[in-house]
């Protein structure tokens, strides 16, 4: 723009003015005690100095000679090496702190080494202390389940003692009748018989060297006396009957053995329709008065299975229909009627036992086959009865199934695979 001489003096003024003002940051940050400020103080006095004798000759205040031309390049000079000697101290300075934080590190290392180690051993004694803690947390549940497996072995064999019990008093019932017909009927068939053996002894006592036809006579007497035709009506009516006793007998004998299956512990073939007729004909004393059985046995194939605890299912399951049939008539009298329905389908056998009984609640439902649970009176369960049935159910694979609405009696749906693994 042609404004030389201008231009040089705002230059200068602006370099002047700049040079105060880092003289007095520099100032700041040495009273900070800041480290390098002072070099850096001192290499800027230095060049403002410069910049001072430079500005002082351009306006003619100070002389031209050597040292005050050449003040600028003299002060920057002096500048540039003090700013070297501050970035080299700078650089020690970064170097020592690095080498410092590499000895922190190592020491914070060592020490977070230490710490680990110590809380390794505290961890391992812990864990020892809590491993000796469980072990013996261990053995005091085995030693209590040992214990609760004895008593549940006990309250199982209970449980079976009470069914053998109820059995037994309806087997004694059951064959007490034909024993009975067949010992009522020995008493005068000896007699009958002992007649017999009077009319042969006189046959036997003829004297054929008197008068035969007198002697013939005289039986004739006695066989009239005696009613001889009737005494042989009596005999085969008499010896029927102890026939039909025995036969009774040998069938009431015939229905426990098919019923408990002494001989089939294994796992075998076996019709459940034969099953359920068996139970039938022992718990028959068990009956109510006022009572229809409905059978509807459908044509079902043999299932494997363990026969006698198949048994036992459905005598405990129809025990309890016809305990609660009787309860139902103790307040609401009417025709008890107990319904026992087989069927087959899908490779499996269903078999319904439906009672007309009390019916049983929501909430008792829900717990019939839990252990040691019992809505009879104490002393007249142990509440595993349906506990047993469910794990019977549960080892051949199969369902059972409650459906009842409470006063409306119930129905218990079994359901077995025709093979025990399917």
């Amino acid at each position: 723009m042609g404004m030389f001489r201008g231009a040089q003096i705002a230059v200068q003024l602006t370099a002047f003015c700049t040079a105060f003002y880092v003289l007095g940051i520099c100032s700041f940050l040495a009273i900070k005690k800041i480290h390098g400020a002072k070099t850096l103080l001192i290499a800027w006095s230095i060049f403002l100095c410069s910049v001072i004798v430079f500005v002082l000759r351009n306006v003619g205040i100070l002389p031209y000679n050597y040292l005050t031309f050449y003040a600028l390049q003299i002060g920057s000079a002096a500048e540039a090496v003090l700013l070297s000697l501050a970035l080299a101290d700078r650089i020690n300075t970064y170097r020592r702190n690095q080498e410092l934080a590499r000895k922190e590190a190592l020491r914070v290392s060592l020490e977070n080494e230490r710490l680990v180690k110590d809380q390794n051993i505290i961890l391992e004694r812990q864990v020892h202390e809590r491993t000796q803690e469980l072990e013996d947390a261990n053995e005091n549940l085995n030693n209590t389940l040992s214990q609760l497996k004895s008593a549940q072995s006990q309250l199982v064999e209970s449980e079976k003692m009470v069914s053998l019990g109820q059995l037994t008093a309806g087997i004694a019932h059951e064959i007490n009748n034909p024993i009975n017909f067949v010992t009522s009927n020995i008493k005068p068939l000896e007699l009958d018989v002992s007649d017999l053996l009077s009319v042969i002894k006189k046959y036997e006592e003829i004297d054929t060297s008197k008068d035969v036809e007198e002697q013939f006579k005289s039986i004739e007497a006695y066989k009239r006396q005696i009613d001889l035709d009737y005494i042989n009506e009596e005999i085969k009516t008499l010896l029927t009957g102890i026939k039909d006793g025995a036969h009774r007998t040998a069938e009431i004998v015939s229905n426990l053995k098919n019923f408990a299956r002494i001989d089939e512990a294994n796992i075998k073939y076996a019709n459940l329709n034969d099953g359920l007729q068996s139970t039938l004909m022992l718990v028959k004393n068990s009956f109510p008065t006022d009572f229809i059985l409905n059978k509807e046995f459908g044509n079902i194939p043999e299932i494997e299975c363990t026969p006698g605890k198949i048994n036992q299912v459905f005598m405990n399951i129809i025990t309890n229909g016809l305990q609660s049939i009787v309860e139902r008539q103790s307040y609401s009298p009417g025709t008890g009627i107990l319904t026992i329905q087989t069927t087959s389908e899908d490779g499996h056998v269903k078999v319904s036992i439906k009672d007309n009984g009390t019916g049983i609640k929501d909430s008792v439902r829900e717990k019939i086959f839990e252990p040691f649970y019992t809505t009879k009176p104490v002393g007249q369960g142990t509440g595993l009865g349906m506990s047993i049935v469910k794990g019977i159910i549960d080892s051949h694979n199969g369902t059972i199934e409650v459906v009842s609405n409470f006063g409306d009696g119930a129905e218990f749906i079994i359901t077995l695979p025709i093979k025990y693994l399917a």
